[in-house]
């Protein structure tokens, strides 16, 4: 056999991977908190998800919770297991273990109250759906649901929501865009700022697939915790994995393969 020492992000696929360091001090604290320590094993996966928004019950009432978020916020079921909020199954309860989002994503969850500790229950995963949006009243745009949900904002005499509850053909002021730069960059390119008034006129099938916007690895650890991580956070994991060598390949315990 023949050692091999690289990133999780170089790393193959489908093997049992050792981790050996992580570089960086926050995400290494965060992996512990998972349970994921130095010596400890990992599996790289190949499969392609299809992530979907999902809609969940907090202190502050119902919310919806974009796929690219919800696969970054980790759970602490009332069943005493750990995964991810896109795992969550209908009905079943629990609380934030711990969110690898940015500050600005973590900030914009907690006006919902979803924090570290919070307890909610799992309403249900979402559909993929179009938002045809009036901006301004001049132009039209389509949003996925994740994207409606990213925007925050008020119709006049209701309470502030995210747009995805907005109600049809009802003017609503946009005054906040839950996320970071990334997605605030993007919402610019649909017309959409901090300011602006808009409008659901309907709400269609989608046209294609909405996945989140950045790229993510699948990664699981023998416990079956499931993990989606971007590729600098792999890329911050040193793994070791062993590789067959040719001998190997043509004998396995003393038998010709």
């Amino acid at each position: 056999m023949k050692k091999m020492y690289t990133s999780l992000q170089d790393a193959p696929v489908n093997e049992d991977l050792t981790v050996l360091d992580v570089t960086d001090s926050h995400l290494n604290a965060w992996l512990q908190r998972l349970g994921i320590f130095t010596g400890g094993h990992l599996i790289k996966h190949d499969e392609e998800i299809n992530y979907h928004p999902v809609r969940i019950r907090a202190e502050l009432g119902e919310i919806v919770i974009p796929a690219g978020l919800a696969i970054k916020i980790f759970i602490h079921t009332d069943d005493d297991v750990k995964k991810t909020l896109v795992e969550m199954e209908r009905g079943e309860t629990g609380h934030v273990e711990a969110m690898t989002c940015g500050r600005g994503c973590v900030n914009a969850l907690s006006r919902f109250g979803l924090t570290e500790g919070a307890e909610f229950t799992f309403v249900r995963r979402l559909p993929h759906m179009d938002y045809i949006t009036v901006i301004d009243r001049r132009e039209r745009t389509r949003l996925s649901e994740g994207e409606a949900a990213r925007i925050w904002g008020k119709t006049e005499g209701q309470e502030a929501t995210q747009f995805y509850f907005a109600k049809r053909n009802k003017p609503f002021m946009v005054q906040e865009i839950i996320g970071g730069q990334k997605i605030t960059r993007h919402l610019i390119t649909h017309g959409i700022t901090v300011g602006a008034e808009i409008m659901l006129e309907s709400i269609a099938q989608t046209q294609e697939i909405h996945a989140p916007s950045m790229e993510h690895l699948t990664v699981s650890s023998p416990g079956g915790l499931r993990m989606y991580l971007t590729p600098f956070q792999a890329a911050q994991i040193i793994v070791k994995t062993t590789a067959r060598t040719e001998a190997d390949l043509q004998v396995v315990s003393g038998q010709e393969l």
